[in-house]
């Protein structure tokens, strides 16, 4: 029984090696591009945007959030403060800035720049008020009290007019205010205040393929011989003169003859193969195209 023994040796040349090699260093890239997505969303959110995405009708859209952080106060005028506040959506910085500004300083926001008089326009404008100081200007409504005018260029004189659209959500600062520095909560990036995103990179990878092989055969095989005999008696008589008899008796008895084998073999083997991955650097013309194609796209913006 078992006459062919394994071959330790081959059996570990018939590991697939190769296959198993690429779906580890397959695996391992797979991970360094999931490292790099991350670190640009970190990068991204540390820059004072992070892009947020949603789907409306099957499409997908890319909105950003404002990331930054509240460090410090920064030193306003009113006009600064009032830019501040309706060219941000931040609810909690919004309600911050009007938070600092006198009720009285500010109002809702027309479609029109508004210029407060003290007289009727159509009568005394000559000697009438200014604030601010912008006469003669076809392009804003001028108010005195509940009363609006416009400039007409043509005839160069003031009429009555109707008051100009509000801008809902939008504030502006009243006319007649005066301007006020005022001390706003300062709202930072991560990377003005000087954090950085890290990136990391697999280096000095060591792939390592173990096997161990065993082998173990068990036999076992089992003889019975078998055999019955009769048992014959026999008997002769012959009558002489002193006369003769005589008896013969064969017995067979049944034979039971056993036999069994066990065999069992072991053999164990192992294999280590280390490779190293290291990153390959980008060549040198490629970033030489990329650095082209920025300046490229920075002439074309200012052009």
């Amino acid at each position: 029984m078992f006459h062919k023994n394994p071959e330790i040796g081959q059996e570990l040349l018939n590991v697939p090696m190769g296959q198993m090699i690429e779906s580890m260093a397959t695996s391992i890239a797979n991970a360094q591009m999931a490292l790099d997505s991350n670190s640009i969303e970190v990068a991204e959110m540390m820059g004072g945007l992070s892009p947020v995405k949603s789907t409306i009708n099957g499409r997908e859209f890319i909105n950003f959030k404002d990331s930054r952080v509240f460090f410090g106060k920064e030193k306003v005028q009113t006009s600064d403060a009032i830019d501040l506040y309706n060219s941000n959506t931040d609810q909690a910085y919004r309600s911050a800035i009007i938070a600092k500004i006198n009720p009285t300083d500010i109002q809702d926001a027309y479609v029109t720049p508004v210029i407060d008089v003290n007289k009727d326009l159509t009568t005394d404008a000559a000697t009438a008020t200014y604030k601010p100081d912008d006469q003669n200007n076809a392009d804003v409504h001028y108010r005195n009290g509940s009363s609006w005018y416009k400039y007409n260029a043509s005839t160069k004189a003031y009429e009555s007019a109707s008051e100009p659209a509000k801008v809902p959500g939008k504030k502006m600062k009243n006319p007649s205010a005066e301007e006020k520095t005022l001390y706003l909560p300062q709202r930072l990036s991560m990377l003005e205040l000087g954090f950085s995103p890290t990136f990391y990179q697999f280096v000095d990878t060591i792939i390592k393929v173990s096997i161990s092989i065993k082998f173990t055969r068990e036999g076992s095989s089992s003889y019975q011989y078998q055999r019955n005999s009769k048992s014959t008696d026999r008997s002769a008589s012959f009558s002489w003169r002193r006369g003769l008899k005589t008896n013969k008796t064969v017995t067979t008895t049944q034979v039971n003859a056993g036999f069994s084998q066990k065999y069992s073999y072991s053999a164990e083997g192992s294999s280590l193969l280390q490779t190293k991955l290291v990153p390959i650097p980008p060549p040198a013309a490629l970033e030489e195209r990329v650095q082209q194609q920025m300046a490229l796209a920075r002439e074309e913006a200012e052009n």
